[in-house]
């Protein structure tokens, strides 16, 4: 990461500053042989959540704390502030503001891509020098609790064949929850891919990029998967069973492999929230496979204001799915509510892994 540190001629320098973190009434210093003394501070955190998605791609900075700086008995010091995160330092203008790009990237870098809430414990480093001696002071620690904007949309593969969906092979623009099953992006890492279900043996099929198009796809030829070999066959698999497909596009390998933990067979899903009443029976997601047992489930809904829901089997809550996480994320058992944004989306979700993505319409 980017860091921005202070720049200070190392002959001026009388000596560095290695102790840990003070707060302002008690500043790291180098002492210059001067009776130079230096007053306290003061820093408040903003007292709400800072949400980057809020802010217009025009504004490049972003209120983060109110302070005022150390008083100091030697007008021939001048100084420059920082907000410091885990020891690493950015600039921070008069009124408490810091770079959005340097926030974003500083959480992306620590937490990954996914637009959820966290706490970041920051401190005011304050530096401060009269061209002859250099000091170097730090606040209390202080709590800012930042939502990142949420990334672009992950970019998708499907599966198509004979055992997925309806098994028509049916890879049009408009097939997706009926001849193609999207693959489900890590939150984490949207070139992660990932997909659980059901495979018969002897029933072939492929993953395909973009819907409508054959160009780019995945297949079989000699036992060996390949990609974009125009003379492959399709994928099958040697006995019947679970599977897991594992696609790193960054690396472009893929892996087939059994899936042995336990699976739940659920005869219907929902998406009950606050926008319906938290009702567990309302709100019918679609089986995308009818061929084989399904576990991938679909539904395009609008949401004409911010709210919460989950996703919850067979009409109650004995099982459900909740998550932090938005648009694409990974439900758990009885995980928190999933915040939602106002708008027109096709919720995918698949029920052994609780993967589930919010396409924006």
């Amino acid at each position: 990461m980017k860091k921005l540190f202070f720049i200070a001629a190392t002959a001026l320098l009388l000596a560095s500053c290695s102790e840990d973190y003070k707060d302002w009434a008690e500043p790291q210093s180098n002492e210059a042989g001067t009776a130079v003394t230096f007053g306290e501070g003061t820093v408040t955190a903003v007292g709400s959540v800072i949400d980057l998605n809020q802010i217009p791609d025009t504004v490049e900075d972003v209120k983060v704390c109110t302070y005022t700086l150390p008083s100091v008995s030697d007008d021939s010091f001048t100084g420059t502030a920082y907000i410091s995160l885990a020891g690493d330092d950015y600039v921070l203008d008069a009124d408490g503001k810091m770079s959005v790009f340097y926030l974003q990237t500083y959480i992306e870098d620590l937490y990954g891509p996914a637009a959820v809430e966290r706490e970041l414990m920051a401190r005011i480093h304050y530096v401060m020098s009269n061209g002859e001696t250099s000091k170097s002071l730090y606040s209390d620690e202080f709590t800012i609790t930042v939502i990142p904007k949420a990334p672009e949309a992950p970019d998708l593969w499907y599966l198509v064949g004979g055992c997925i969906g309806d098994g028509t092979w049916n890879n049009s623009e408009g097939a997706v929850g009926t001849g193609l099953i999207p693959m489900y992006a890590d939150p984490e890492n949207y070139a992660l891919l990932t997909y659980v279900g059901y495979f018969p043996a002897g029933q072939g099929f492929k993953l395909i990029h973009q819907p409508g198009s054959w160009v780019e796809q995945w297949g079989m030829a000699d036992g060996t998967l390949v990609k974009n070999d125009g003379g492959s066959g399709n994928i099958e698999v040697a006995a019947d069973g679970y599977y897991k497909i594992t696609y790193d596009v960054t690396d472009d390998e893929i892996y087939i492999e059994a899936y042995t933990d336990p699976v739940n067979v659920n005869s219907a899903i929902y998406m009950p929230g606050a926008y319906q009443g938290w009702d567990a029976a309302g709100n019918a997601m679609t089986a995308m496979s009818t061929v084989v047992e399904n576990h991938d489930w679909i539904l395009t809904a609008t949401y004409d204001e911010n709210t919460e829901l989950k996703f919850a089997a067979n009409g109650d809550w004995t099982i459900n799915w909740g998550s932090t996480s938005f648009p694409v994320g990974i439900g758990t058992q009885d995980g928190s509510n999933i915040p939602v944004t106002a708008g027109t989306y096709t919720v995918v979700f698949n029920d052994i892994l609780g993967y589930y993505y919010f396409i924006a319409q």
